[in-house]
């Protein structure tokens, strides 16, 4: 769990995963960078932005779960 003041601050990386074709892996690929960056204990956070249809949250096993929001993060 994370304190309050390490919720909030700014990103010093971000890593894009990008294809102009589907089904060249861009899911796994994010989704293998991101559980590994994490076990490295690292801080990941992941945007699936996908115009058919997001697949990380099955990937990450959250499929059918909600979508938690808050000022912190």
């Amino acid at each position: 769990m994370t304190s309050q003041g390490a919720a909030s601050r700014p990103a010093t990386h971000i890593v894009l995963v990008l294809s102009g074709k589907g089904g060249v892996g861009k899911s796994t690929v994010t989704t293998e960078l991101a559980l590994t960056l994490a076990d490295a204990g690292k801080r990941v956070g992941v945007l699936d932005i996908d115009l058919t249809g997001p697949s990380l949250p099955e990937m990450f096993g959250l499929a059918g779960r909600q979508v938690h929001q808050s000022s912190s993060g």
